[in-house]
């Protein structure tokens, strides 16, 4: 695990809740024919308790990141923001604190900032939007949000407020937990590539250093399909809302592949009594997997057998 040392004072958990800060999700939208359409967001198959890895619909069918731009909105309510100020506070009592929505995407290496409105010392309770818009081809795969405060002005600061920050720009706070998007798979909590290559129709990789704290995403877990295999056509059903037989074999065995692989590397009962298990881990989605699947896992035939046993109870599999 990762440690953070301030330097500076900055938003904590006791303050946020002093704060009386309320948010809203996060709402997405794109433009069409002269409007704007909106987009809903769910929770990531096997994350749901997380709240933290969410997918794109459209309803309609039609909205992709290559295509078209993405319009994002987030709310905030702050009940008490003037306890933010002063030598308790994170900014000095003449400084001017604004409120905006940072969003980055490795995969794409871009990054930006949308900024909303700004406060000072003397503001009541008040509700904020923050509203920005990512241009059509800039994403891909998935891309993170974060809604901050950050000092926009310095203002005159008195001597009892020196160990403030005294820098505009700087981030004196997160509101609430970073959100991580998901553009490719559905909502399966695979993501999944297709790509143009030489061998078979499908693998899935498995790049992860710790299955206890390495995130559980496509930087360390991924299925490859083969577009130049004579059997890609198969893949997808003829209905899109209905996994196919093919794939739900290819869900199955990537499941099995990344248990046995984790096998080696910790108990399977460790797993599943979460020992030293971090949060949207790799080894808190084979929980999720043995748990939900009710999984057999006393050998690689019954994993294999209870796994998709329970696939074909599920109404379109699990992606």
């Amino acid at each position: 695990m990762k440690a953070v040392v301030n330097l500076l004072p900055v938003v904590t958990e006791e303050l946020l809740l002093r704060l009386g800060h309320q948010g809203t999700d996060y709402e997405f939208g794109y433009d069409s024919n002269f409007r704007t359409i909106p987009l809903t967001s769910e929770p990531v198959s096997g994350q749901e308790h997380l709240q933290t890895s969410l997918f794109l619909k459209d309803d309609l069918e039609t909205w992709g990141s290559a295509t078209h731009n993405l319009r994002i909105k987030k709310t905030i309510t702050l009940q008490n923001p003037s306890l933010l100020f002063g030598p308790t506070g994170v900014a000095g009592m003449g400084a001017e604190i604004g409120i905006a929505v940072m969003w980055a995407s490795k995969q794409a290496n871009q990054r930006g900032i949308f900024k909303g409105d700004s406060f000072r010392f003397n503001t009541g309770q008040r509700e904020f939007t923050v509203t920005g818009e990512i241009p059509k081809g800039v994403l891909r795969d998935r891309f993170h949000l974060n809604t901050i405060l950050y000092l926009k002005e310095t203002g005159t600061f008195q001597e009892e407020e020196r160990h403030l920050a005294q820098k505009t720009g700087v981030i004196l706070g997160y509101l609430g937990k970073e959100i991580t998007i998901h553009l490719k798979g559905n909502g399966s909590i695979f993501p999944i590539f297709s790509l143009k290559e030489d061998g078979p129709l499908w693998r899935v990789e498995c790049n992860w250093d710790d299955v206890r704290s390495d995130s559980f995403d496509d930087e360390n877990v991924r299925i490859i399909l083969n577009e130049n295999h004579p059997n890609y056509a198969f893949i997808e059903s003829a209905d899109r809302k209905i996994i196919s037989p093919l794939m739900k074999e290819i869900i199955a065995s990537a499941i099995q592949i990344i248990i046995e692989k984790a096998k080696l590397e910790v108990s399977l009962h460790e797993i599943v009594e979460g020992r030293d298990i971090e949060r949207g881990s790799v080894g808190m989605a084979i929980q999720y997997f043995i748990q939900a699947f009710n999984l057999d896992i006393s050998s690689p035939e019954s994993i294999a057998y209870s796994l998709r046993a329970q696939l074909d109870r599920k109404t379109g599999g699990i992606v």
